[in-house]
């Protein structure tokens, strides 16, 4: 079984689910850091993807949204895809990879040219297993990925007392500071970020072969108007539009 046969798939159960993140995160350790994005200057394309939600006679379905951003020319979106699936995987948290993967590489598949990077509307290494949505697509197209979600999930951060400025961040620790040894190391698992001065944070973390700092950087350049980076925003706007063609 491939890589990709193997991660996008939506019937597993949550023990094989758990089992397959915690193979893959052991795989993640065993990737050079000479194969991560390190600079801005190399990515050219952004994927924002989301995925919105309805149902129909008890059924549920997802329409995903891949908006395509272009880094390069007066950061502009060029494009954007939608499809529809049936949604078979149940909610549960830290397995959201599995619920909506299947249906956001669907859509990815669509574009014309690969993508340089992809940004999630999830989590990415701020995940109990560091497996996170964003690490689990980028892991299984070999695309790089970056996790920027709207709510806390693991992890110890002040960031309620973020100023809301842009650029204002505070770290999220696998473990809490306050009660740390002196000789007990810590990880850092990403950022609470104000993206746009007045509104809230978000909470980003590397997804798959790039750089936590790099991420922070890019999200900060994509973002004008909104919370969220503009391909992320808008992936969000256009998969909901389209549901009112569905209803």
């Amino acid at each position: 079984m491939t890589i990709i046969q193997e991660l996008i798939r939506d019937d597993y159960s949550f023990e094989r689910a758990e089992a397959i993140q915690i193979k893959y995160q052991n795989l993640m350790k065993k990737i050079s850091k000479n194969e991560y994005f390190t600079s801005i200057k190399h990515i050219n394309t952004i994927a924002g993807v989301d995925i919105s939600y309805f149902k129909d006679n008890n059924n549920e379905y997802g329409i995903a949204c891949a908006v395509i951003w272009n880094l390069k020319e007066n950061l502009k979106e060029s494009h954007f895809l939608t499809t529809k699936d049936p949604i078979k995987f149940p909610y549960k948290p830290s397995f959201l990879g599995f619920r909506e993967c299947k249906l956001l590489a669907k859509v990815i598949s669509k574009v014309p040219n690969k993508p340089d990077l992809i940004m999630c509307d999830g989590h990415g290494k701020i995940h109990p297993r560091r497996f996170g949505e964003a690490v689990h697509l980028g892991y299984a197209l070999d695309i790089p990925s970056i996790g920027i979600a709207k709510n806390p999930f693991i992890g110890f951060s002040d960031w309620h007392k973020i100023e809301r400025v842009k650029g204002n961040k505070s770290s999220i620790w696998a473990k809490n500071p306050k009660y740390l040894g002196k000789e007990e190391s810590n990880d850092l698992l990403g950022y609470a970020v104000c993206l746009n001065s007045g509104n809230k944070p978000v909470f980003i973390s590397e997804g798959y072969k790039i750089s936590l700092n790099l991420a922070l950087k890019i999200c900060l350049a994509t973002t004008i108007n909104h919370r969220q980076p503009e391909p992320l925003y808008l992936a969000d706007y256009l998969s909901r539009k389209d549901i009112k063609y569905y209803n």
